[in-house]
């Protein structure tokens, strides 16, 4: 674990950019290409966070391979359903395998340094907010008018819009603006909300157990030496 710092560090860079950095794709196919790049650095950086997890890292693989395909083909025609969809399933499938390999980090690993604790913590809830966006925007395509906008009365609702709706649901602010109608979706937003509080709950407590952990240790090798 001890070359995981850099590589946690790099990941979580990319899933910054990728989740707050959509409204790139606004303006236009050239911006939309742009942002697609940015997963291969998601992908590759996610590897090796996974790395040291050998029954890991070849699904991992395979996927991000697969997620990459499909992000290039979003980048070429950003309105092909089956495009899109795909994109949807293999990121999903990315992040999950991900989030599952820093959640061992975070709750099982006494020894990791408080600081890989902090961004592996980071990183699995921008991740629970990207996985929950991916497939809110899958149901959409499959079943339209799962969600309105009343920003946008009468608009179809676009994979964006479900990346801001994902992390206003997973951060519990609630503006209203985006709202789920299908009792599926109306279930799965309240449990990304609950979700989200419960992580945040318990990695307070973790992260306060590797700060009391670290400071009995320095107090015992105080004692030792005196």
């Amino acid at each position: 674990m001890g070359d995981r710092s850099p590589n946690l560090g790099l990941f979580l860079l990319f899933v910054v950019l990728l989740q707050f950095g959509y409204p790139l794709t606004l303006h236009g196919p050239g911006w939309t290409a742009l942002y697609m790049l940015l997963y291969a650095g998601m992908i590759v950086f996610g590897l090796r966070v996974v790395h040291d997890e050998r029954d890991r890292v070849l699904p991992v693989l395979v996927i991000g391979v697969v997620l990459a395909f499909f992000a290039l083909w979003v980048a070429v025609d950003p309105q092909y359903r089956v495009a899109l969809l795909g994109l949807f399933a293999t990121l999903s499938a990315f992040q999950v395998g991900v989030v599952y390999s820093l959640l061992k980090f975070v709750y099982w690993r006494s020894a990791a340094h408080s600081l890989d604790v902090i961004v592996a913590a980071i990183s699995v809830y921008l991740l629970i907010g990207g996985v929950f966006a991916a497939w809110f925007s899958a149901v959409e395509i499959l079943l339209p008018g799962s969600f309105v906008d009343s920003a946008y009365p009468g608009e179809a609702m676009t994979w964006q819009r479900f990346v801001y709706f994902s992390y206003v649901t997973l951060a519990t602010l609630g503006y209203g603006d985006i709202v789920a109608v299908e009792p599926w979706m109306r279930s799965m937003a309240a449990f990304e909300a609950v979700i989200g509080t419960l992580f945040l709950a318990t990695v307070i407590a973790r992260l306060v157990g590797v700060y009391v952990g670290v400071a009995s240790r320095r107090h015992g090798d105080g004692g030792a030496s005196g």
